[in-house]
């Protein structure tokens, strides 16, 4: 009997590659979308923002960026929860993919509150706290450690009241989950190799533990959630 999580298996995925023609791209940011609708990828996020919602008192918009925003699914979810609590809001979704933002742009079209710029994540054109909240999803399992603790620091400098990170749990018993879905309800060949490639590229609690202390994060929680989710919630002390 094996113990334990498995290695992480640093893989690329396809879609990180950027060499598939657009219409299989999008078809396989489609998928995205509907395994968070229904495995918890959206849930996870808009529980952790809603209280940063609830506590936004001013007449001014309350503003998130999304790192690595995809599909700029996230946006769309946090977009609509703040619809829904009559909070007005403001949301910058940044990736370095165009091929990504192209697909943004035009699925999200009804939603004006949100903006989508093309940048680095490793070199953001943003100031210090520059945004009342910093958010990330499903996007960390890409980077090795040492960019995950340099992504972690720059959510830190740039979000008031401080972040939060949405990703996968790395698990033998996800994986072969992930696999067996993508089996029945896809054809689409990037979704097939990228998903169960995206959970054992995952991190466990205690390694995201350790790189939130190497960011110098100085007060944050690890919460797991169902199924095979983890969130790092970050709280800064409030602003005098």
């Amino acid at each position: 009997m094996i113990f334990g999580p498995p290695a992480r298996n640093l893989r690329a995925e396809l879609l990180d590659i950027d060499e598939a023609p657009f219409e299989e791209v999008k078809q396989s940011l489609q998928d995205v979308r509907k395994v968070n609708r229904y495995l918890s990828g959206y849930r996870v996020l808009t529980d952790h923002v809603k209280p940063f919602l609830e506590n936004h008192k001013e007449s001014r918009p309350f503003t998130i960026l999304d790192l690595a925003t995809g599909s700029g699914d996230q946006p769309m979810a946090l977009v609509k929860l703040a619809r829904k609590m009559q909070i007005p809001v403001r949301v910058t979704g940044i990736d370095i993919n165009p091929k990504m933002l192209a697909y943004a742009r035009e699925a999200n079209a009804r939603f004006p509150e949100i903006r989508f710029v093309q940048c680095d994540i490793h070199c953001l054109p943003f100031k210090e706290n520059g945004f009342d909240l910093v958010v990330n999803s499903l996007s960390l399992h890409h980077f090795s450690e040492s960019d995950v603790v340099q992504i972690l620091k720059a959510m830190n400098f740039s979000g008031r009241l401080g972040f939060i990170v949405n990703d996968l749990h790395r698990s033998r018993i996800a994986h072969a989950v992930i696999w067996v879905l993508t089996r029945l309800l896809t054809k689409n060949r990037l979704t097939r190799y990228d998903a169960p490639v995206s959970v054992m590229n995952a991190f466990t609690p205690k390694e995201f533990k350790g790189l939130a202390e190497q960011a110098g994060i100085q007060q944050f929680e690890i919460i797991r959630h169902f199924p095979y989710r983890i969130a790092i919630l970050s709280h800064k002390p409030s602003p005098a």
